[in-house]
């Protein structure tokens, strides 16, 4: 299963770096409220639903960010991908993004049921993966996380929340954002970073399910989420070691 996920994934990287060193796939096609979907969202989603399906042909349930779920044959697995986090970045031509793919035996269609995931980062090239008896590994060698960083990755928008900008105060961080969840959230669980945290009530559990399910294999990363664990349901999310999720919630 992780072999088959960091293929696809790695398929997908290649894919959408070429496409975005050419300046293609940047038009929108649909909007839903403040999100969109341009050309490259679409057509990797569609690339990642090929793929799956040749290699699972016995069926899954794929929770995707753009198209929704698509379903085949005996519904066995439980997919949850976002073909492209940080098509913003992408599109204005900043180089950070990200594909996240999580994985698992398919039963209620919740975060839970997820025990593998493959994240890249790019364009830096690096592939994050885990899985039961793997842990964590980024580039095929075992994670060891780093010293904790002195930054928390932190989503803002008019109505960010006093709470956040008084844990960082108290804790002296600084706040910083990459326009990547999923990247962010595997550097956090790394230890790049103390923290995430994106309280717009926004997020969609699918966007980050792949980081999440990464960081359940690293040591002292926490997370706790309100919105519910539906893949599809929109969420707020506090992650990373357990000194600052509690300071966060705290306040």
């Amino acid at each position: 299963m992780l072999k088959v996920l960091e293929a696809v994934v790695a398929r997908l990287s290649c894919y959408i770096l070429e496409k975005f060193r050419s300046g293609e796939g940047t038009g929108i096609v649909a909007r839903r409220g403040d999100d969109v979907t341009r050309e490259i969202d679409l057509a990797a989603e569609e690339l990642a639903y090929r793929l799956l399906r040749e290699h699972f042909s016995e069926g899954g349930v794929m929770y995707a960010e753009e198209r929704g779920v698509y379903r085949w044959g005996g519904e066995r697995y439980l997919f949850a991908l976002d073909p492209l986090d940080g098509s913003l970045n992408y599109a204005a031509g900043i180089p950070m993004f990200s594909v996240s793919l999580a994985a698992g035996t398919y039963s209620t269609g919740t975060l839970g049921d997820l025990q593998y995931a493959a994240v890249s980062v790019l364009p830096a090239g690096d592939i994050y993966t885990a899985g039961p008896g793997a842990g964590a590994l980024k580039n095929g060698v075992p994670v060891r996380p780093a010293g904790r960083g002195g930054i928390v990755f932190v989503a803002i928008d008019s109505n960010a929340h006093d709470r956040v900008f008084r844990a960082l105060r108290r804790l002296g961080l600084k706040g910083r954002s990459l326009g990547s969840s999923a990247a962010e959230l595997v550097l956090t669980a790394c230890g790049a970073a103390r923290g995430f945290v994106d309280l717009r009530g926004r997020l969609r559990a699918v966007d980050v399910a792949g980081a999440l399910t990464f960081g359940k294999y690293i040591r002292g990363f926490k997370y706790v989420i309100r919105g519910g664990d539906s893949l599809d349901s929109r969420i707020s999310l506090i992650a990373g070691d357990e000194e600052f999720v509690n300071a966060a919630l705290a306040d």
